[in-house]
């Protein structure tokens, strides 16, 4: 079965963002990605805070994302973050047990490896909304990617249940999903119908 990594966005969810974390990390995921990047250093703390006591509660893994001072800060050794982040702030590395970075090529998954990373997300795989701007990078570069590093890679973006399928040639440790999650009304369902 294929691990399955939460990724917030709480403008994406319909009604009150905690319970919908609480059924996402309460259902049989992996972790969560509190991504919210648009919230302020102060406010993200906040929400951290909130967001590990939930992941605590239901035995869950809690990565913080793009806040790399409030994850030290907090003493969280799990931070996800682009490769331009990592390259401007490789001093990271040192405090992270779980470090995670999204990628695109192959070629930038052997540089996140190099400099640190325990994981890498690769995408978007598939046609997304929230990407509409951008061509996806397709099943074939996903596999290059998992080719090109000894790490995990989890696939990212438009997977659901109708293009999970597509992945099941690759040697992905698992896929991330964000707005599948954030949207659902029967999270365990949904999660259950990506694990195939």
């Amino acid at each position: 079965m294929r691990k399955v990594i939460a990724i917030t966005n709480r403008h994406l969810v319909h009604r009150d963002y905690w319970d919908q974390l609480e059924q996402i990390v309460a259902s049989p995921v992996e972790s969560l990605v509190l991504r919210e990047k648009d919230l302020s250093e102060d406010e993200y703390i906040d929400y951290a805070k909130k967001a590990l006591s939930l992941c605590n509660i239901h035995g869950k893994q809690c990565i913080l994302h793009n806040f790399g001072r409030v994850a030290v800060r907090l003493h969280i050794p799990r931070f996800q973050c682009s490769l331009d982040y990592l390259k401007t702030h490789t001093s990271i590395s040192y405090y992270m047990s779980t470090l995670g970075v999204s990628v695109h090529t192959a070629e930038e998954a052997h540089e996140a490896e190099k400099l640190g990373a325990t994981y890498v997300i690769a995408g978007h795989v598939f046609r997304t909304p929230s990407k509409e701007a951008y061509s996806p990078i397709g099943v074939s570069t996903v596999k290059d990617i998992c080719n090109a590093v000894s790490v995990p890679v989890y696939a990212l973006g438009g997977v659901n249940p109708t293009t999970v399928g597509e992945l099941k040639a690759t040697p992905v440790k698992g896929i991330a999903l964000m707005s599948g999650l954030m949207e659902s009304n029967d999270i365990p369902s949904y999660v259950a119908s990506l694990q195939v």
